[in-house]
Parts: structure tokens; C-alpha cells; sequence
């Protein structure tokens, strides 16, 4: 479980990430697999197949402070990428 904390974070900087925000993108992506913030008309199949997993929102909610606490420290680096 601890390896996994903070997955969300490096998730949401992949190119083809759950997350179009500049911010704060892990957590932005852990909401948006947790079917909480909405993902526009594709229906969220993200959240969809996390919930089919039981064990996918108990690890994402784990993961959340985890994911809240590395963007803050990212957020210069986000910073210097927008431009």
C-alpha cells in the first residue's frame, strides 16, 4: 500500500494522463478516478473500472493527502511548464 501512495501524482504528469489541469494534477486525477469531478460526455469508464476493483477507491483515497502533498512540492515545476 505505501508503494502506491502518491501514484496519482506521477499518473497525472504521464502525457496521456487522467488530468488536463496545470495545478495540482495527482489530485486533480485521483478525483476524476473517483468519479468526482467530471471527465466531459465519455461517461468516466476510469471510474467506472476503479469501482469494478474494490480495492481501486480505498487506495486512491489513501493515496490522496499522499498525491496533495507532492504537487505542492511539484508546484514550481508545473509552474515553469505553463510557459
Amino acid at each position: 500500500m505505501l508503494q502506491l501512495a502518491g501514484c496519482g501524482t506521477f499518473i497525472g504528469r504521464l502525457n496521456d494522463g487522467l488530468s488536463d489541469a496545470q495545478y495540482y494534477r495527482g489530485v486533480d486525477g485521483n478525483l476524476h478516478l473517483l468519479g468526482v469531478r467530471g471527465g466531459g460526455s465519455d461517461g468516466m469508464p476510469a471510474a467506472i473500472v476503479c469501482y469494478m476493483m474494490i480495492v481501486c477507491p480505498l487506495i486512491t483515497v489513501v493515496s490522496l493527502p499522499v498525491d496533495a502533498a507532492l504537487d505542492t512540492v511539484l508546484l514550481p515545476v508545473d509552474y515553469i511548464n505553463t510557459l
